[in-house]
Order: structure tokens, then sequence, then C-alpha cells
């Protein structure tokens, strides 16, 4: 192997231990409720982390949710909606913050029996769920 490609950063995984990288979500804005997710660029370790997260929660509510994340090193749309969620909430908003419906409901990864009863009572608000 020539210098240069040993030095490199590139990862060294066979073809059988590759994996798919979580990709940005885009809302089609059907569901009544939108979980919205703000971070710095695609891959950080923060938004692996939250993105996985919402997804584990969101599969208990089916086609009640979505997912969009608002990625701040994106392209203009991104950066556009960040800066109009930023200013709807009166500040800078840290990286990963959690939105549901455009408000803010965590400024870090919640444990996701928080988010499950965040998005639940969001849900029971709108008329989707009964109380229990």
């Amino acid at each position: 192997m020539d210098e240069n490609k040993e030095n490199s950063c590139e990862t060294r995984l066979s073809e059988e231990q590759k994996y798919d990288p979580i990709q940005p979500l885009k809302a089609s804005g059907k569901a009544p409720i939108l979980v919205e997710i703000i971070c710095e660029r695609v891959h950080c370790v923060l938004y692996d982390y939250a993105i996985n997260t919402v997804d584990m929660i969101v599969e208990i509510f089916g086609d009640l949710i979505e997912i969009q994340t608002v990625i701040r090193q994106g392209d203009r749309e991104n950066a556009q909606r960040f800066l109009d969620l930023c200013k709807k909430a009166g500040k800078m908003l840290p990286v990963p913050t959690i939105l549901i419906n455009g408000e803010v409901a965590f400024t870090s990864v919640p444990h996701p029996s928080e988010l499950e009863a965040a998005i639940e009572a969001r849900l029971v608000q709108k008329g989707f769920l009964r109380k229990k």
C-alpha cells in the first residue's frame, strides 16, 4: 500500500462490515406532528444519537409523526429554517435541539421515555390520542 493511502483517514472495512450512514430526513407535511432535529452537520455523533432516539420513539406513533432534520451547515433551505426556528425561539438554538411542531421541546437528546411523553402530550392536545 502506498504511504499516502496508509496514512489516510479512510476506513478499512470489508464490504460486509460497512454500514449505511443515516441520511437527512425531509417531511412531507402530511402528519399532524412534525419532529425536527437541529444538528450541525450530517453524521456528527450528536446527530446520529438524536436521530436514532427520535426514530425509536416515532415508530410507536406510526403515520401521526414525521421527522425532519435541520442541518445548520447544510444547504440554504436548511440554514434559513434554522434561522427561522431561532427567531421564533428568541435565541440561537444549540445542537442538538429537538422541536415538536416548531416549538422547542429539548435542547439535548432526551431519554426515550421523555420524548415519547412529549409527543404523546401533543397528540392528545390535538385530539389524535386520548389521555391515559
